[in-house]
């Protein structure tokens, strides 16, 4: 069992009532030791390991089993997938395949095999256009959308927003919503073929519950905006609770090591009290004057900040299980600009999802490390990389 969770990427934890109570041990001698034992890996797991980046998947059958979810698996994001026949895993499954962005068979498409393009009764397309798309299974979506946008000029009616289908579920796949919905919305609007019709208001659905995920109230850009309100009214309580507990550890370390010859430090257990300093609603008498300095140092790094003039910029950046990218730029009546070819000035925030809410997870793109001194890992470029084309 060890062995398995060691070399698995996730491991799907089903939820019952039964699998709670060993897995807290609630039961007689000899009973569920099996799920007992993997309950002490999987606590150590998520305790001990370098970074939280979500590994064990929670889910339930039903919604009113989400209660029953045990510390820690309830720091994590959980699914309900139903307990009939028609019951929806689509979301649990694109996070196994890690493929957000790519849809299940039964909206409406198929692909005979990996690269090939989606196939529509009344509608022949030319091999090229076979070929462009196939450039995308070779890893290279981008090359894949050049080459069907220089198709379509010699291309009409149905075949054309066939095309321009194909090009909506490559920017769908690499992140690119707004990019997706303008093609989506062009096939609805130029053709009459009702199952191609079909699965582009299909996807288009599928695209504005994902903006609205992202975008929406009490959703990743929501959270960083009113986080950065509260930074700007000075409310320090109110942003010292919305960090996730590993950055507000790492910067309650950052401050005792930076105080660490001040007199009212010195009697003090460093680990002890970065614990308590760490608190969501810290009542250590310390607690005031560390949320003040690390205020001051928020405003310091914000300061152009203004939600006046800021807006979140492109598509969704999701990192993983449970993290998500906000990039801060500036912007005019909503639509985000930069003048005299200066380069666009943006804020990153990390964002992380835990249980139902979303908490601020860094300043930056790098998991926070805690210790002595805290450290970071920073997230692989091509993660978070920001160009001119998600504005």
């Amino acid at each position: 069992m060890r062995r398995e969770i060691e070399k698995s990427d996730f491991v799907v934890v089903v939820i019952t009532q039964n699998y709670v109570q060993r897995f807290n041990r609630q039961t007689g001698p000899g009973i569920g030791s099996g799920v007992r034992w993997e309950g002490a890996l999987i606590t150590a797991d998520l305790y001990h390991s370098r970074r939280e980046r979500a590994k064990f998947i929670p889910v339930v059958l039903r919604a009113e089993d989400i209660s029953l979810i045990p510390s820690p698996l309830n720091l994590t994001s959980w699914f309900v997938i139903g307990e009939k026949a028609d019951a929806d895993i689509t979301r649990l499954t694109r996070v196994l395949l890690r493929d957000p962005g790519e849809l299940p068979t039964e909206l409406g498409v198929s692909a005979s095999s990996p690269g090939v393009a989606f196939h529509f009764d009344g509608i022949h397309a030319s091999s090229e256009v076979d070929r462009a798309f196939a450039v995308a299974g070779q890893g290279d979506a981008h090359g894949a959308i050049r080459q069907l946008d220089a198709l379509l000029q010699n291309h009409f009616g149905d075949e054309r927003a066939y095309i321009l289908f194909l090009q909506g579920v490559l920017h769908h796949k690499i992140g690119e919503v707004s990019q997706a919905q303008a093609c989506f919305q062009r096939v609805i609007e130029t053709s009459g073929h009702s199952s191609l019709l079909e699965s582009a208001v299909q996807r288009l659905q599928v695209l504005f519950a994902e903006f609205q995920a992202h975008f929406g109230e009490g959703g990743p850009v929501d959270t960083a905006t009113k986080w950065l309100v509260n930074v700007k009214r000075g409310k320090r309580r109110e942003v010292w609770k919305t960090l996730t507990r590993e950055l507000r550890l790492c910067l309650a370390q950052d401050w005792i090591i930076a105080n660490e010859g001040h007199p009212n430090l010195i009697p003090c257990d460093r680990d002890e009290l970065a614990e308590a300093l760490a608190a969501k609603n810290p009542i250590h008498p310390l607690g005031k004057h560390c949320l003040r300095s690390k205020l001051q140092v928020f405003q310091d790094h914000y300061r152009r900040w203004d939600i006046d003039r800021w807006g979140a910029a492109g598509n969704p950046r999701r990192i993983g299980l449970d993290y998500e990218l906000i990039v801060m730029a500036p912007a005019d009546e909503g639509i985000l600009v930069t003048r005299n070819d200066e380069t666009l000035p943006v804020y990153a925030i990390l964002m992380r999802k835990i249980g139902f809410d979303w908490l601020v997870a860094n300043l930056g793109p790098a998991y926070p490390i805690p210790g002595w001194p805290p450290s970071a890992e920073e997230i692989p470029t091509e993660l978070v990389s920001f160009k001119a084309t998600d504005i």
